[in-house]
């Protein structure tokens, strides 16, 4: 199964937008809101790494066809 970057890019921004009105409401959130404040936290980091490692590997493989 091949990934295209556009997947993990819309993605992030789907994840971000909603990471972003946490945010907002950050000291408004106790208990189990702070635990899935964190995890999607998490989530948009990984997936951060991903896209990079995503892009890393698609720019090298088109060098390498270009040689």
């Amino acid at each position: 199964m091949k990934v295209d970057l556009k997947f993990y890019g819309y993605q992030i921004l789907g994840v971000l937008i909603i990471w972003l009105g946490m945010t907002f409401f950050l000291k408004d959130i106790e208990g189990a809101g702070k635990l899935i404040y964190y995890v999607v936290t998490s989530w948009l980091l990984f997936l951060i790494v991903l896209t990079g490692k995503k892009f890393i590997s698609d720019r090298k493989e088109k060098n390498d066809e270009s040689r």
